[in-house]
């Protein structure tokens, strides 16, 4: 794909992310088995990954404790950031969602 200039780059970059993350699974906080006060947020398709609003980003930071996550873990992209699995924490959330799902089971013993 060729471009005229930086701006339409960008602008196509944005489209393409805002499509990609408009087919993902929209989760919430709690579901994530975080603080509600994070707000909504996508998951990957294979559960590799939590994307949030570049606005959501800030409360993900402070009450889900993603201020902790490596810059090598997270990518900003578009208007979102990309929280990856390879992080212990991103790991966790998409574990909690997963039991919440059935599709894994708790490591809490009962």
């Amino acid at each position: 794909m060729q471009f005229t200039d930086t701006l339409e780059m960008i602008d196509e970059i944005q489209y393409q992310v805002e499509r990609h993350v408009q087919g993902l699974r929209q989760v919430s906080a709690v579901e994530l088995g975080l603080d509600v006060r994070c707000g909504r947020a996508y998951v990957g398709e294979n559960n590799d990954c939590i994307v949030v609003d570049a606005g959501n980003a800030r409360g993900y930071d402070y009450y889900g404790g993603f201020e902790y996550i490596d810059a090598e873990d997270k990518r900003s992209i578009g208007d979102y950031v990309i929280y990856l699995d390879t992080c212990e924490r991103v790991r966790d959330a998409l574990e909690s969602l997963m039991e919440k799902d059935g599709l894994c089971e708790s490591e809490v013993d009962d």
